[in-house]
């Protein structure tokens, strides 16, 4: 996140170049312009990376937040091609730059907008996960399948039961940000042998979802 936050400061400081040819701040209207193209080529370089180390959240983002954010690197890249061949477009590139550099402001804070409107909807739901607590004596012996969603979380689970008693929980898939410490729940399941836990020291959000997959498989039989 931090380097989607650095990228956000750049762009705001590179529209500066507009507000003070507006205002006729010539000397900071001088001094933007000289590092105009330096500034446009490291706000390149931080989207880019942006986007590889945030590769593993991919699946759990919505189709607007990764297709705002991969448009605004390809259009970036093709800005700064247009620079490389600015002599060759001659007065259409400054058009260009222009009509490129709106619309990718347009698209950050699209970005922006949408990855907030996500994470409140994520919190939501996480807010509403209410594991009841299952006794796994009073489940009949069997295989069972559950899975839970939050969004940016999402798990899914194989619980075997015998004799009253869960003897394996098998985390079929478990789709999270940094949560995979929290797979460590299921041992705490087993030993308690209910979906509620009391030994989760700092339950995370993904220990929560795992523990109410491991409820709604237990629910299914």
């Amino acid at each position: 996140m931090i380097w989607g936050i650095i990228a956000i400061i750049l762009c705001i400081f590179l529209s500066m170049k507009i507000v003070s040819r507006k205002m006729k701040w010539t000397k900071v209207d001088k001094m933007i312009r000289r590092i105009h193209i330096p500034c446009g080529v490291l706000v390149l370089v931080v989207i880019l990376t942006h986007l590889i180390v945030t590769r593993d959240v991919w699946p759990t983002r919505s189709v607007w937040v990764i297709g705002t954010g991969i448009t605004t690197a390809v259009l970036l890249l093709l800005m700064a091609l247009g620079y490389v061949f600015r002599k060759k477009l001659k007065g259409r590139w400054i058009v260009l730059h222009r009509v490129g550099a709106t619309l990718i402001a347009l698209l950050i804070v699209c970005h922006v907008f949408t990855y907030y409107v996500d994470l409140l909807s994520y919190k939501r739901d996480v807010s509403a996960i209410n594991v009841k607590g299952i006794d796994a004596g009073k489940v009949k012996d069997g295989t069972y399948e559950g899975e839970y969603d939050v969004g940016y979380i999402y798990a899914k689970v194989e619980i075997t039961v015998r004799k009253g008693t869960i003897t394996d929980i098998n985390i079929v898939e478990h789709d999270n940000e940094r949560g995979a410490p929290a797979e460590a729940v299921v041992d705490d399941i087993i030993e308690q042998q209910t979906t509620k836990v009391d030994a989760v020291s700092g339950a995370t959000n993904s220990s929560l979802v795992i523990e109410k997959a491991v409820e709604n498989a237990l629910e299914s039989k």
